[in-house]
């Protein structure tokens, strides 16, 4: 599911892996799918996911192709490693328009998108956003904030907090 926004133009959500590998290893790769119906990824970053043999792995090969969309980028990603990008960041700000939405975790990518203009979030601000825009319930997005928070993603401690506090504020 694309948003429509003025004179035709469609809002693309980019993903990058660290998101898709934190939300497979803790078995919610799917509320990505109940968040947008459709998001996209780059050929570079299903290279970087695919890489393995994990349980995630197989998790993400069955929604590749159907609501995960892959696309091709043009362009050297290695070009915006001097930036502090990695090449699977890189490659999404190599295919993102001003009418995207970026899901990036990293501080240096997200430098890089405000340089550029770009709209992004990570993956707790997503969650709270879910919950405030009543597509998630508050209990799923606890759920899915504690296991993160357990596993082995990065969560600052007071992130963690911001996000709980937000979190349950919401009455959904």
């Amino acid at each position: 599911m694309h948003k429509k926004l003025k004179a035709g133009l469609v809002m693309r959500i980019l993903i990058d892996s660290s998101t898709l590998i934190a939300l497979a290893k803790i078995g919610e790769l799917g509320i990505l799918k109940r968040i947008f119906g459709t998001i996209h990824i780059t050929t570079k970053i299903k290279d970087e996911i695919l890489k393995s043999d994990s349980p995630e792995e197989e998790i993400i090969k069955e929604a590749l192709d159907t609501w995960i969309q892959v696309l091709d980028f043009k362009g050297e990603p290695v070009e915006l490693r001097k930036y502090g990008l990695d090449l699977g960041e890189a490659s999404l700000f190599l295919v993102a328009s001003s009418n995207d939405r970026l899901i990036i975790n990293e501080s240096n990518a997200r430098r890089f998108a405000e340089s550029k203009g770009l709209r992004y979030t990570g993956l707790i601000g997503l969650l709270v956003a879910a919950v405030k825009t009543n597509k998630i319930p508050n209990e799923g997005a606890i759920e899915i904030l504690n296991k993160l928070a357990k596993g082995d993603f990065r969560i600052r401690s007071d992130h963690y907090i911001w996000a709980r506090t937000e979190i349950t504020k919401s009455k959904t």
